[in-house]
């Protein structure tokens, strides 16, 4: 050790003599302070490398050239400063350690308050420099933690003299953690606060500085929820203020017991207790103003106030009797308000705390009954941080009462209460949600149902109370209330006040007891199939609670959906019991669909969007727990019941709209498999329709469950459609010269019968006679008859009034013919290919149903004469026609798609009828070519080709070509043709670029019309190029004159 000393003062003594060389030029001005820098940064490295050989005498030999750099502080530079106190804190902490003297340390105290926050007797003190106020504090925390108790005093007490020194050092620190801006100052001054309160071991010098310290702490934690107050000087002053508490407040020391032989330490303690009352509502006062910093967000903050919490309430239970309420709330709170993982921990610790302390629990016990007293009020606030905070607080609250199985008789009935009127406000205060009706839901449900294994967004419901996207917090906060119910003493008294409430209240009231039954049922389902997953227990009902939930949602769900006195809500949490009951009981729930299972499909065709997909849900839990593959199997294993349930409604004549719809989601769930047993159902429904076709509504309803039927169907026929295309009967073709002679040739060569053999053939056994040829037809299958009723049916009601039922109806007949086309036997052998063996069905169909669909096409009001055959005759005058001899675009849309469906099935059957219609198509034709074209002038061709006009044009030109390709068109009828088609031809040629289908509608126009007459088509596409010629347009070409050697072709004139 020696020989380290004699090589560190070697070290040393170079730059100590050249350090006091240099500051005794720079006390006569005749060196400048930036020539100090390099001695100290010499001597910095110095004390670095040989630290760990310096004493106290090598300190004191350092010392010397900084004392007389600290003597001339005021005027050297924060550099020269700050190397100067990185130097002595060196010496402090590896010198002299310990072994200070006092004077030495008083001077050194003075020294470093005076460079950490100025001069106490300036009135303007200048600005410290950070980097040395730094130091100076990192310095002062080690003479604090080194030789605070010889530097100030003796056998442990600060002698009177130093009081005001060591006053004027707190007060210094103080204004460091309070005041200084940089954020590590401030950490640096919290750190010498600490160092003080550590190492000081008088407490009643201590005690003196209590009020400023708790002062100035708490004005630091009280603003550190309003301004940005950095969590780590947060983190520290917490920490600072429960050491402070564990050092002065304590009960050991404040109220320890009297000893009757000791008058100094009875004397003492009484006036320990004086000072406590006297301090402990300032305190009360200073804490109510730092608990806000259990909301903060920072873990590391609300971990150093868990902890000086416990600590007040494990150290000063007694001191600070008047603060426990606000320390245990606080405990409770960051309880609640914290991830998972730490708010198990400290729910642990505070448990830990109250079975320690019994009064506690009488306390909390209290707290819990003040705050379920304040629910209703908060929730009706409109802060919504109060009312999670609330909510969550009191969850914690019950869940440690629960834990220490504490008597909370006297809480059953207000907080059943109160919790049930709190939901009951939070329903009302809800912003509500936009319920739209559904256009052709049904479909898009059977489309989802008919799935094999049921999709993760039909396991889960839809929230239909509470506004998720404003009220998200508040049921989370309410679910983890009530969880906290399950399975404690309390549960039943709940049970018992909502049970009552849910039969005798009305509205939100009733809304919010169900809601909140459903979430008690919701935590016992959860408990009871986690049991009976690893006790393997049968199904069963989960409690006395859960059957009166259960037929309460029957007695719901019976109720109409058109019945206003039944809350949709209401139906929708019905559902919700139901699919819970099913999952309890699995397979044995299979005999409770007999009541269920109606209702459910029932609200599958509300028009309430949020109602729908809940039944929707509903019927793929319930499909799932009863052990079926998917609803679809569900439906059809229960359609007998069904079945006789809308049949009864029907055969009563029961108008309501509960069956339809009913009838309909059966058809769209399960599809074409049912359609055989509902010939009674569709008898029943037209007889319905006989008795009340008066009322479009009904009869709208009717007709959409037999437009399903005929959907459903044509999607199981949907091959044998696609087959049927090749059997389609061809279109009638005129016999032409060229056909004659080939069939002349043909029997030109055919050996006559009469002519000899050209060799014998010896006689062979006669053939055993074929049997005879029965072309009877095959019988019809049951929904091929289903659906050939329903489109003749449906010609009766094509003469109503309503529009939308019109338009139904059509799209009704538009399904079934294609299906009814598919469901023909194919061509035998024996019979004509334009002949099948149902013909004698469909064909009379087709003519029943031609004259309804045209009429549709042409009212009677509107339509051109029908013997009208000429079309030069039929063309109508120059005035532009007018919009009221068009029908209802719609309508019309509808009927033409109707008419080309007709002609794409009925085939040459339907030649001679399309004589007479084609003039007055060709006058619409015109007619919606006119209209178009006006609307083309004033919108833009791209925006007149989405209208309704070009649509229903566009229409009429499928129809008609469809009349050539499956009916063909005699020669009297090319004219007509031409004049349709060669003006799609033009039409298709002007706007065809701006839209979608133009190309492909102009390619099969001119693919027809070259079919029926590729001279005319030349001649019409000619005479086209020739007006444009003629009219100016020489740049769209015109009809050039062939060019031939010793010919002169005559100009040709196109009109």
């Amino acid at each position: 050790m020696d020989d380290g000393r004699v090589k560190a003062f070697r070290m040393l003594k170079p730059s100590c003599v050249e350090l006091s060389q240099v500051a005794l030029r720079y006390k006569v001005n005749k060196t400048t302070a930036k020539d100090l820098l390099k001695p100290l940064e010499n001597l910095t490295d110095v004390l670095q490398t040989v630290h760990r050989f310096i004493d106290a005498k090598l300190a004191d030999y350092v010392f010397f050239p900084l004392s007389q750099l600290f003597g001339e502080s005021k005027k050297l530079p924060p550099r020269v400063l700050e190397r100067s106190l990185i130097c002595l804190r060196f010496l402090i902490l590896h010198g002299w350690r310990d072994s200070i003297s006092s004077e030495v340390g008083k001077q050194l105290l003075i020294l470093l308050a005076f460079l950490a926050g100025g001069s106490p007797t300036d009135p303007k003190p200048e600005q410290v420099d950070e980097d040395v106020a730094l130091n100076a504090f990192d310095c002062t925390t080690a003479l604090f933690k080194s030789s605070v108790a010889s530097s100030l005093g003796s056998h442990g007490t600060v002698n009177p003299e130093s009081i005001p020194l060591l006053g004027h050092a707190v007060t210094v620190i103080l204004e460091g953690i309070a005041n200084a801006s940089p954020t590590r100052v401030r950490l640096a001054a919290s750190r010498t606060l600490n160092a003080l309160v550590d190492n000081l071991d008088d407490e009643d010098a201590l005690e003196n500085f209590f009020p400023g310290i708790v002062s100035t702490l708490t004005k630091v934690l009280s603003a550190g929820m309003r301004t940005k107050t950095p969590y780590r000087l947060l983190e520290a002053c917490i920490r600072l203020l429960d050491q402070v508490f564990r050092r002065i407040l304590t009960d050991d020391r404040c109220l320890h017991p009297v000893v009757a032989s000791d008058i100094s330490k009875r004397v003492k303690t009484e006036k320990g207790r004086s000072w406590v009352e006297a301090t402990s509502g300032q305190v009360k006062q200073a804490l109510s103003s730092i608990v806000p910093l259990r909301y903060h967000d920072r873990l590391e903050v609300q971990d150093s106030l868990f902890s000086f919490c416990t600590s007040v309430l494990t150290n000063c239970r007694r001191t600070l009797e008047n603060c426990t309420t606000l320390m245990l709330e606080t405990l409770v709170i960051l309880s609640a308000n914290s991830t998972t993982t730490t708010s198990i921990r400290r729910l642990h610790q505070l448990q830990q705390l109250l079975a320690s302390d019994a009064g506690l629990l009488d306390v909390l016990k209290e707290s819990t009954y003040d705050w379920a007293q304040s629910l209703p009020r908060i929730i009706t606030s409109n802060d919504e941080t109060k009312r999670t905070k609330i909510l969550h607080q009191l969850s914690s609250a019950f869940r440690l009462l629960f834990a220490q199985d504490v008597d909370l008789k006297s809480l059953n009935d207000l907080t059943a209460n109160n919790l049930q009127s709190s939901v009951c406000l939070a329903i009302e205060a809800s912003t509500g949600r936009t319920i739209s009706a559904v256009a052709n839901g049904s479909a898009d449900v059977g489309q989802m149902l008919q799935s094999a294994a049921p999709s993760k967004d039909l396991q889960t419901f839809a929230p239909v109370i509470f506004d998720f996207t404003s009220q998200g917090s508040i049921v989370e906060g309410l679910q983890s209330l009530i969880s906290q119910f399950h399975n404690s003493a309390m549960s039943t008294a709940l049970e018992r006040t909502l049970t009552e409430s849910l039969k005798l209240s009305t509205g939100n009231e009733q809304i919010a007891s169900f809601w909140l039954v459903l979430q008690l049922l919701g935590n016992s389902s959860r408990q009871a199939l986690g049991t009976e997953e690893w006790l393997n227990l049968p199904g069963s009902s989960l409690d006395p609670l859960a059957e009166d939930a259960y037929a309460f949602s029957l007695e719901v769900l019976e109720k109409s959906t058109y019945d206003d006195t039944v809350d949709w809500r209401l139906q929708a949490l019905s559902l919700e019991v139901l699919t819970l009951q099913a999952r309890s009981q699995g397979a044995e729930f299979r005999p409770e669909l007999v009541d269920a299972l109606y209702p459910v499909l029932e609200r599958m065709g509300s028009s309430n969007a949020l109602l729908q997909q809940h039944a929707v849900t509903c019927l793929s839990i319930v499909s799932h727990a009863c052990g079926y593959s998917s609803a679809s199997e569900l439906v059809v294993d229960n359609a007998d019941y069904l079945v006789n349930a809308v049949a009864v409604k029907l055969n009563t004549f029961d108008i309501s709209p509960q069956a339809s719809q009913v009838m309909l989601m059966m058809v769209r769930l399960c599809g074409s498999v049912l359609i055989p047993y509902l010939d009674d159902l569709i008898e029943s429904i037209f007889a319905i329709l006989a008795c009340y076709h008066g009322y479009p509504r009904l009869v709208e309803s009717l007709f959409e469950v037999l437009q399903a039927v005929v959907e459903e169907e044509s999607k199981s026929s949907t091959k044998a459609i696609d087959a049927s295309v090749a059997n389609l009967r061809k279109p009638y073709n005129p016999t032409s010269v060229t056909d004659i002679m080939a069939r002349l040739d043909n029997l030109k060569n055919k050996p006559s019968s009469d002519s000899p053999p050209s060799s014998p053939e010896p006689p062979s056994e006669p053939e055993p006679p074929a049997p005879p040829s029965t072309n009877q037809p095959s019988p019809t299958s049951k929904p091929h008859v289903l659906i050939h009723t329903i489109t003749l049916q449906t010609t009766h009601h094509l003469s109503t009034p309503s529009l939308p039922l019109r338009r139904l109806l059509l799209s009704l007949i538009a399904s079934s013919l294609p299906t009814l086309l598919a469901q023909d036997d194919p061509p035998t052998s024996s019979s004509s290919p334009e002949t099948t063996n149902n013909d004698h069905q469909f064909l009379p169909l087709l003519a029943t149903l031609w004259p309804h669909i045209t009429r549709q096409i042409f009212p009677p009001s509107s339509s051109p004469s029908p013997n009208t055959s000429s079309f030069h005759n039929s063309k109508p005058a120059s005035t532009a026609p007018s919009t009221s001899t068009i029908q209802d675009l719609p309508t019309l849309l509808l009927a033409l798609a109707t008419l080309t469906a007709t002609l794409q099935t009925g085939g040459s059957f339907l030649l001679s009828r399309c004589e007479t219609l084609l003039p007055p198509l060709a006058h619409l034709a015109h007619n919606l070519h006119h209209l178009f074209s006006q609307e083309s002038r004033t919108l833009g061709p791209a925006r007149a080709q989405r209208g309704l006009k070009y649509k229903c044009w566009d229409a009429l030109v499928g129809a008609v070509v469809a009349m050539v390709m499956y009916v063909g068109i005699t020669r009297e009828m090319e004219e007509g043709v031409f004049e349709v088609l060669g003006e799609a031809l033009v039409l298709e040629r002007g706007v065809g670029g701006g839209g979608g289908g133009g190309g492909k509608r102009k390619e099969e126009v001119r693919g027809v019309l070259e079919g029926v007459n590729p001279g005319g088509l030349w001649l019409l596409v000619e005479g086209r190029r020739g007006r444009e010629r003629d009219g100016g347009m020489e740049d769209q070409g015109g009809w050039e004159k062939p060019v031939v050697e010793g010919w002169e072709f005559e100009d040709v004139e196109f009109y």
